[in-house]
């Protein structure tokens, strides 16, 4: 890994090095701001430092103090101008020195050939077409040979996604009402001048979650990944309340709050191995509204439903339960990985009868249709 950019052979693979340089110091950025930033290496910014360093702050940086860290880190990396890593038709220049040039952004696509190390930077940086692939593969079609890089790139990628949706709700906090007294108060230091703000602070409300994850035999291929999504969950939402369903209903609350991950998997393939009969949503929907409706809905909490809607038992049934939860949450969804398909269309009995409920309907087919879901998440 570069730590200086006169390591690089040109601007592209400078550029690269240096978002790898921010990663091993915690920065959470991948694929996208790094094509960002190699197209604004080809643009005029790259001949004023400062200009550059606001561009890709605004890339990288979500807090003060990223910032302050990012400016240290963009100094110590960029202790030459960026233009000394000019790319020239031919050639590329560092510091006086001319070397052959290299097309990384062909290495970044997996495309084109590079020196041994710099090929393997602009590999792990992009994750290449694979990364890309497995993102958005549909669950049900993973071959084998697949399970365990994706395994582990879920196990990543939800990781983040908590992480972001962190910094997000951050973002979002807005100040209370400007506090008065303490703004006149301060402001005499400064010869009357209210030179700043003071607010009240506004308590906010704890964000509450409701899940309830469809485990029977149509579901085998996607709850595996639904699951590890609804743990990663677990880590933003703290009051977070989920269950299992098939031909009966189970609570996995308490083993999410007590087990790690594979505990879990363990448990719910425990439970699902012993049903059988298809699904009965309906019937499921109506023991939670008996059993637990009146502890977990209190509060109008958002509720999440994921199924593919194939509904084995009674649709009127469904219809009618999925009625009495909407009026007591505040916006219900459904995932349903069948809506990845294309030319899909809802019309299982079970699906046509619980959608007049439904505020809003999603695909969960792959990774990529799951990261989605993060702004839809921040605001409810």
């Amino acid at each position: 890994m570069y730590t200086q950019a006169y390591s690089a052979r040109s601007i592209s693979s400078g550029m690269v090095g240096f978002f790898r340089y921010l990663r091993s110091h915690g920065f959470l950025i991948g694929l996208r701001e790094t094509t960002e930033a190699l197209e604004v290496a080809h643009t005029s910014l790259v001949r004023d430092k400062h200009r550059l360093k606001t561009a890709l702050a605004a890339l990288c940086c979500t807090s003060r103090e990223e910032l302050a860290l990012f400016d240290r880190l963009f100094a110590a990396y960029w202790d030459t101008s960026p233009m000394d890593l000019a790319e020239r038709k031919n050639q590329v220049t560092v510091r006086g020195q001319v070397r052959s040039k290299i097309n990384t952004s062909l290495v970044l696509l997996g495309r084109g050939k590079g020196t041994g190390k710099e090929e393997e930077e602009a590999t792990s940086v992009s994750g290449a077409n694979a990364e890309e692939r497995l993102r958005e593969t549909d669950f049900s079609k993973i071959r084998e040979i697949d399970e365990k890089p994706l395994e582990q790139l879920a196990e990543r990628l939800f990781r983040e996604f908590a992480v972001k949706m962190r910094r997000k709700l951050k973002a979002t906090r807005k100040p209370g009402k400007v506090h008065l007294a303490r703004t006149v108060r301060k402001s005499i230091e400064s010869g009357g001048d209210p030179l700043k703000l003071f607010y009240t602070t506004r308590k906010l409300k704890k964000r509450r979650l409701v899940i309830l994850l469809d485990v029977s035999g149509s579901m085998d291929k996607y709850s595996f990944y639904l699951l590890r999504f609804i743990y990663a969950l677990k880590q933003e939402f703290s009051n977070l309340e989920a269950f299992v369903f098939s031909t009966r209903l189970i609570s996995i609350t308490r083993a999410l709050r007590n087990m790690k991950l594979d505990s879990v998997l363990r448990e719910v393939s425990h439970f699902a191995s012993h049903w059988s009969g298809g699904t009965r949503i309906g019937e499921c929907l109506r023991d939670f509204n008996r059993q637990y409706s009146k502890y977990v809905l209190h509060g109008s909490p958002a509720v999440i439903i994921l199924s593919d809607g194939l509904e084995t038992g009674n649709p009127v049934l469904l219809g009618s339960e999925m009625i009495k939860i909407r009026r007591r949450s505040k916006v219900l969804i459904w995932l349903n990985p069948l809506k990845g398909m294309k030319d899909y269309q809802p019309l299982a009995g079970g699906m046509k009868a619980a959608l007049p409920s439904v505020d809003e309907f999603r695909a969960a087919h792959n990774l990529k249709s799951l990261l989605e879901l993060e702004d839809l998440l921040t605001h409810v």
